[in-house]
């Protein structure tokens, strides 16, 4: 045999060997036939929802070349929900997780639509890289992952585009293999969309508790050396079943917010709007939040409303660029004013929420939900709550007789007798011993009942000043981010407060109802007052 047809036998059985060896070592998902993968699961072991335990979305924004990531996930060894992407906001998940963990529960293989990897971009489906990809990247899918609670991972995969033919269909790939597949895919629940994920109702109240309310209606800015007002009107409001009353109308001097208000007169033509305040109180009760922010490190408010922010440069910025003035007044505590007034809601358990109007707020890109952005214009609130002492008065005790005499006395003024010892004709016939026992049974029976109505005021200050301390603890880390026409509905302009103008006019003149409110985007930290 000739080196030549040695060399080519060599090579022959070679390429046989080699052949053989990548036909066993090749995926199987890869040679296997196209239509024995139809109708088999996508992840077979996947089979539980309850064991979710977290979820990750990854999405990328084409146009400005930027991979946004939504992470809400369970604390390991707890029942408490974190959406991690914000900071560790409490979520209200365990139900919204079963329900997307279900979109890929049984999800079945259609179709093989390609296995090549240079169709992926075509179909959607290339994987969202938040290293590799770059503005211009076209055809990039959605990643959904899900992990149990010891972060195994028990279901990965890119969402793509919808199949035209069938809407209800999308194109899929597990990440790191090549083929694509056709599912039946409702992927409705796999949200990223914050408000999908948390306790929508912030406040925790019901319309039906608001007892009053007080409107403190002022425009802050910061000046040189100190927070300066405009203010406009103060008004105090109290809610009943079927109606409300204006307790007090003050109206400001617009030049000088150190003046002396004014107290309008009204009138019996002077009735409050109720459409108007009918539609502030349900949107507290119905108050919706599209975005929060994690407040910085050292800056607290506690159940009191003490503030605590000296010497802290950053939390001095943060609240400044979101339009929260400190304000430290002589006796060392510290005030914060708002760039658009403040709402004040007493309950008739006692609390009191403090609501602040901030600055508009932006969305910014760090700040944003990756796939549903709530669009529109929206602003900063800032939420404190306390209890309002004005709503514990000391109760009414009885005086407790220390004699016979008293208890004659006592007697005779409650049954409207004028006779000096206050005595009846039945009580004619009691004996001194038998006075004395009266005494005694008066003295236990008045003592009980002082007893009881203390301890009824001590139950419901404990009540209120605990509903107070939960509140503030949900509240004391976060600005929130509210809908521009919820603010709206919050904040009541002067010419809108009565449904008739009584015509008064203040030292000064009235404020123009139509005055813009401040739509400041921030000052620089720097010209806030250093304290």
């Amino acid at each position: 045999m000739s080196e030549g047809t040695k060399t080519a036998s060599f090579w022959g059985v070679a390429a046989v060997a080699i052949a053989i060896a990548a036909l066993t070592a090749w995926p199987r998902s890869v040679v296997e036939p196209q239509a024995s993968l139809i109708g088999q699961l996508l992840f077979e072991e996947f089979t539980d929802p309850m064991i979710a335990a977290s979820l990750e979305i990854i999405t990328f924004d084409e146009d400005q070349g930027r991979p946004a990531k939504f992470e809400v996930g369970r604390q390991s060894g707890s029942e408490l929900w974190t959406i991690k992407s914000r900071g560790g906001y409490p979520a209200d998940a365990f139900q919204q997780m079963q329900k997307a963990a279900t979109a890929l529960v049984g999800l079945k293989i259609l179709d093989v639509q390609t296995r090549n990897a240079e169709d992926h971009d075509d179909l959607g489906v290339v994987e969202p890289n938040l290293e590799k990809l770059q503005t211009g990247d076209v055809g990039v899918g959605r990643l959904v992952s899900f992990k149990d609670e010891a972060n195994n991972r028990l279901a990965s995969l890119v969402i793509g585009d919808r199949v035209k033919d069938d809407p209800s269909k999308r194109y899929v790939r597990i990440p790191g293999q090549d083929p694509v597949y056709v599912v039946t895919l409702d992927e409705s629940d796999l949200t990223s969309n914050f408000r999908s994920w948390i306790e929508d109702d912030l406040l925790l109240l019901s319309s039906i508790e608001i007892k009053t309310v007080e409107i403190d209606d002022y425009l802050a800015n910061v000046g040189t050396t100190r927070i300066t007002r405009t203010r406009n009107y103060t008004a105090e409001v109290e809610k009943t079943v079927t109606d409300w009353s204006i307790q007090r109308l003050l109206e400001y001097d617009p030049n000088d917010e150190l003046i002396e208000p004014t107290a309008v007169k009204l009138t019996a033509q002077d009735r409050p709007n109720r459409s108007k305040l009918d539609q502030m109180a349900n949107a507290l009760d119905d108050l919706k939040i599209v975005d929060v922010v994690r407040k910085p490190e050292g800056l607290e408010i506690d159940v009191d409303n003490n503030v605590s922010i000296k010497g802290n440069n950053n939390a001095l910025a943060s609240l400044g660029q979101r339009g929260f003035y400190p304000q430290e007044n002589t006796d060392g505590s510290i005030d914060i004013y708002s760039a658009n007034g403040e709402l004040h809601v007493t309950l008739e358990g006692g609390v009191r929420y403090n609501l602040r109007f901030g600055n508009i707020a932006g969305i910014s890109p760090t700040e944003q939900d990756s796939d549903q952005v709530e669009t529109g214009v929206n602003r900063y609130l800032l939420v404190t709550t306390e209890v309002d002492p004005s709503q514990f008065p000391p109760p009414a005790i009885r005086p407790i007789p220390n004699s016979v005499e008293e208890l004659k006395k006592t007697l005779a003024e409650k049954s409207g007798d004028n006779s000096e010892d206050g005595s009846t004709d039945s009580d004619e016939e009691l004996t001194d011993e038998e006075w004395q026992e009266r005494l005694e049974a008066e003295q236990e029976i008045i003592t009980k009942e002082n007893r009881r109505l203390m301890d009824d005021r001590k139950n419901q200050l404990a009540e209120a000043q605990r509903r107070a301390s939960d509140l503030n603890q949900r509240f004391s880390d976060w600005y929130y981010v509210i809908p521009e026409e919820t603010y709206s509905m919050l904040r009541i302009k002067r010419d809108q407060i009565l449904e008739s103008a009584s015509g008064q006019t203040p030292a000064g003149g009235l404020l123009n109802p139509n005055s813009p409110t401040n739509p400041g985007s921030g000052l620089p930290p720097l010209q806030l007052p250093q304290f």
